[in-house]
């Protein structure tokens, strides 16, 4: 996997795509892993690439740009890497078959997606920040900051 910076680049600029788009949505926490997260966006960036295509939003492939950006920065396994693009495919075709013009339903579950992909993005972006103690190795395994009674990692009294 690529670094840490270019994920959260990745994710920010997704969660910029969809303020854009039209959503205020908050960030909201969950239980859900990493790589079930990547694979909901990747399902909901299939979604919102036929829903803002039929309904005139006049974007071209962003969404589809937007998940083959994800790939390349998460660089996922082999596996993985389908598994993000059969979720990002499935959510496309099941809308697609759903909806073949736009109608208030069509926007209301764009409207919903957009929501949603909004809050994981931003839930993703999140964590993976990088706080400066966890950049120079100073936080510990056990989330400590690797320090011992003295204020040095390592070091004890003099």
């Amino acid at each position: 996997m690529r670094a840490v910076a270019g994920r959260s680049a990745v994710a920010g600029a997704l969660v910029a795509v969809w303020l854009a788009a039209g959503t205020g949505a908050a960030a909201q926490t969950t239980d859900k892993s990493y790589g079930d997260q990547l694979l909901r966006l990747a399902e909901i960036l299939g979604v919102i690439h036929h829903l803002r295509d039929i309904c005139g939003a006049d974007e071209g492939q962003l969404w589809r740009e937007k998940m083959l950006e994800l790939l390349e920065v998460e660089d996922p396994p082999g596996q993985f890497r389908a598994r993000l693009i059969a979720a990002f495919n499935t959510g496309y075709r099941g809308y697609r078959r759903t909806y073949s013009s736009c109608t208030a339903s069509a926007k209301t579950a764009e409207n919903r997606f957009l929501t949603e992909g909004a809050q994981i993005a931003s839930e993703l972006t999140v964590s993976l920040v990088v706080t400066p103690d966890e950049a120079d190795g100073t936080v510990g395994a056990d989330g400590t900051d690797g320090s011992d009674d003295a204020g040095e990692a390592g070091g004890g009294g003099q």
